[in-house]
């Protein structure tokens, strides 16, 4: 049975918490109060963690400081009970939550349908976590993949490399192939392959719930000389605002189930959409490139994951614009990430060039040293070797 406890909350939140359907998830919620000395902290989780607690909801109106130390003392001592602080979901709330290993930020105003969609996001981070653990069946690799292509700073290269990974895979696997633009006011996935979309991920809205893998498929673009098709952004950056995690959440898990490969290009950094896709990935490409600004703030994305929990899965780390006369050697890159270069992209002006005609390079120009790369990003991600016939077959998972 699963348990969700909650700290200092008030009665119009838990009503709220009601209207949410909690009693339909099999277990009980608990309401507690935090303790004024820090002293204390140890025997409150400790408790607190008893009874089968799967989700702890910390907040609203608790001291954010002690909210966090809470948090971090479930994320060292009871890492698989998923905390979720609830309180105003602000730039510096984000990062404390995610430095604390907190699962998220629930706004205290949510109504009922989004505490219950944070609640079971929590509860599906919980139960991963627990079956990775010691005789857990978690690390079972799934076929369908949701891979997110993540950067810690713009101007990294982020979309050319998601671009060109689902036209690789889209060479491999025809009609397989999906990529999504999740970077909602600025992406150009759209010009980056040379479509013109009919429909965007905006289109997806008026449905709500509603939304099925039919009606879904029917505002995807196709891209037919690559085998793929694409979720483009809006059309506006004010539609961005309109898009909810929770719609996030069923556009990928619906994809997910009709495509083998879903490629996510995503808006710098980690924001709630990121933190969104994160929950639904099954791989993480992580980018940087050779500037000691982009190097650094991947250094510090890569800590953020690792206490989000995403160290679970697969990690593709792709060096972009590779080039050895910048004064910064891939030595000094790895250490400073503490992560080994899976995949080096080097520096061509067939990139720009190919972006600048609407076709993405490894379209144009399959053989180059460029093109090669991405093929064998696309090779990881989907877990191809190349055999001693020279044939490509699949690794078992």
């Amino acid at each position: 049975m699963s348990e969700i406890q909650v700290a200092a909350a008030n009665d119009e939140f838990r009503t709220r918490l009601q209207q949410a359907g909690t009693d339909e998830l099999g277990g009980s919620v608990k309401t507690w109060s935090g303790p004024a000395d820090y002293g204390q902290l140890d025997t409150i989780v400790a408790e607190v963690a008893a009874g089968g607690t799967e989700v702890v909801l910390l907040g609203p109106g608790l001291d954010p400081d002690w909210a966090g130390a809470v948090a971090e003392h479930f994320d060292r001592a009871f890492p698989h009970i998923s905390v979720v602080l609830v309180a105003p979901p602000t730039t510096a709330t984000l990062e404390r939550a995610i430095q604390a290993g907190a699962r998220g930020v629930l706004d205290p105003a949510a109504s009922p349908e989004e505490i219950r969609h944070t609640i079971d996001r929590a509860l599906d981070a919980a139960r991963r976590r627990a079956s990775n653990g010691p005789g857990g069946t978690g690390s079972q690799r799934p076929r369908n993949r949701v891979m997110p292509v993540l950067a810690a700073k713009g101007g990294a290269g982020k979309t050319t490399v998601a671009v060109n990974l689902a036209v690789a895979l889209g060479n491999r696997f025809p009609g397989e192939v999906v990529i999504v633009d999740l970077d909602l006011q600025f992406g150009d996935v759209a010009t980056a392959l040379g479509v013109e979309p009919t429909h965007t991920i905006a289109d997806t809205l008026p449905l709500g719930a509603g939304l099925d893998s039919m009606s879904l498929k029917a505002f995807l673009t196709p891209k037919k000389s690559a085998n793929l098709y694409a979720l483009c952004a809006p059309d506006h950056p004010g539609q961005a605002d309109e898009i909810t995690p929770e719609c996030i959440h069923r556009v990928l898990s619906l994809l997910a189930r009709d495509f083998t490969y879903v490629v996510v290009d995503t808006a710098a950094g980690l924001d709630e959409i990121a933190l969104e896709t994160l929950d639904a990935a099954t791989d993480l490409v992580i980018l940087t490139s050779m500037d000691v600004p982009s190097v650094r703030a991947t250094a510090k994305e890569i800590d953020a994951l690792i206490l989000l929990g995403s160290d679970r899965l697969p990690w593709h780390v792709v060096l972009n614009r590779a080039t050895s006369k910048v004064g910064l050697s891939v030595d000094d890159i790895e250490l400073t990430l503490g992560h080994a270069i899976d995949v080096r992209i080097p520096s061509s002006r067939s990139v720009p060039t190919a972006l600048n005609h609407g076709a993405p390079v490894y379209e144009t120009d399959s053989r180059s040293p460029v093109s090669r790369a991405f093929g064998n990003l696309a090779d990881r991600t989907a877990d191809i070797e190349a055999s001693r016939s020279g044939f490509l077959r699949r690794r078992s998972n």
